[in-house]
């Protein structure tokens, strides 16, 4: 696949610490597809950040691509997608570290699959619903499936420009209109299922996995994590989790126990996951 743009987004109000921790893990790990890296800065307003962006930039051969105004993660992708004219693109967002080499050569190889059209390192079955306060229940139904709610996650994905341009992609005003574009019931994982188009979990061994095996892939609140391809916050939080608390992030994004997902076979949720699309 040719015209490859890996988007890394630079969320100026965390500062310069995320940034060093990608370009650390870009450095350590070899890509092994050819691509154009560029730092999409959002929200920058210090000069010394802004510098050090442009040094980070420079070791790397990234070029840069500044947004006008500070806007949600989503609403940065769309604007970098509209400006750069790829064939297709891997989304990265602030928190994301690569821990293995061949990590594009392995999402690219997915991606060009016959009917594949969103590749991504995470996936869950989370609904919004499952911990929404109770009141609150009624007025998200509308806007998100109940559980099992399949959904890839949007911290690193990957998807060719032309089938990105044509979804309805919504700007986000709020985080919740931001997390019903990932995950509610008009996501981008739906909006590209009613196209007939797979969506697949690639883990750090290049293997890719449909929705129904995605808690088998121990990328994303599975076992250890030990397949995961790139890593975020929510996977690091989940990583340095008590028991207890493991226990409960691992049945908000699959139903069942972490126990469970250390079990050779998870034949429980093979046997209940059949989602509605």
């Amino acid at each position: 696949m040719s015209g490859t743009y890996v988007v890394y987004l630079v969320w100026g109000p965390l500062g310069a610490g995320p940034v060093e921790r990608f370009a650390a893990s870009y450095r350590a790990h070899p890509a092994r597809h050819e691509h154009r890296l560029v730092l999409l800065l959002n929200g920058i307003d210090t000069p010394d950040l802004r510098s050090r962006c442009e040094t980070v930039a420079a070791e790397l051969r990234a070029e840069i691509l500044e947004l006008p105004a500070r806007v949600l993660d989503l609403d940065a992708y769309r604007a970098a997608a509209e400006r750069v004219e790829g064939e297709a693109f891997l989304f990265l967002n602030t928190h994301s570290e690569i821990l293995a080499d061949g990590w594009l050569g392995f999402l690219a190889a997915a991606l060009m699959r016959d009917g594949v059209g969103l590749v991504g390192a995470t996936g869950s079955l989370e609904s919004a619903l499952s911990a929404a306060p109770r009141p609150l229940k009624p007025f998200l139904r509308s806007r998100w499936p109940k559980f099992p709610n399949p959904h890839l996650r949007t911290n690193a994905f990957m998807l060719r420009r032309s089938l990105m341009l044509s979804l309805d992609w919504p700007q986000s005003a709020t985080k919740r209109q931001a997390l019903a574009l990932e995950s509610g019931s008009h996501s981008i994982t739906r909006q590209v299922w009613d196209r007939g188009m797979e969506v697949v979990v690639v883990d750090r061994d290049g293997r890719s996995y449909r929705s129904e095996q995605w808690v088998q892939s121990r990328t994303f609140r599975s076992g250890n994590q030990e397949k995961l391809l790139v890593a975020d916050n929510r996977t690091r939080q989940y990583a340095t989790a008590s028991a207890r608390r493991r226990d409960e992030l691992c049945r908000y994004a699959w139903g069942i126990s972490e126990a469970a997902t250390n079990a050779p076979t998870p034949a429980t949720f093979g046997q209940s996951a059949r989602f509605s699309r």
